[in-house]
């Protein structure tokens, strides 16, 4: 398989994992913060469960789909935003490893954008 190929299947997996475990995480009132299960809580675990869905959909044709990256990049950069703020407000503890995760997943995502970007600019 091209490199481009497997970078960008990465860049989607990646993610749909991560979704999928906040889709079911986001359910656990504890691991929230709360005593029991809100409203925006179920809203929270759909959204990141269909944001999961459609990265696995765009693996199907990685490189027709491979804009789909863009808003997913935009995605993790404002997930792990409001994790640092809500850190430094003191609601919830500060995690190295999600903050390193998330631009690390940023990073590795927009890298396999551009890179498939210049494969294709190379390939029309």
């Amino acid at each position: 398989m091209e490199k481009h190929i497997v970078l960008l299947r990465l860049s989607y997996w990646i993610p749909a994992l991560a979704d999928f475990g906040i889709a079911v995480l986001a359910l656990f009132p504890g691991r929230m913060g709360l005593t029991e299960i809100v409203y925006p809580m179920g809203l929270t675990s759909v959204i990141a469960f269909s944001w999961g869905v459609m990265l696995l959909i765009a693996d199907r044709k990685p490189m027709e789909r491979r804009w789909v990256l863009v808003p997913a990049i935009l995605v993790v950069n404002l997930i792990t935003a409001a994790r640092v703020v809500f850190s430094a407000a003191g609601i919830m503890d500060f995690s190295l490893g999600l903050l390193l995760f998330g631009t690390g997943l940023a990073l590795f995502m927009a890298f396999s954008y551009r890179y498939a970007n210049v494969i294709s600019a190379r390939h029309p």
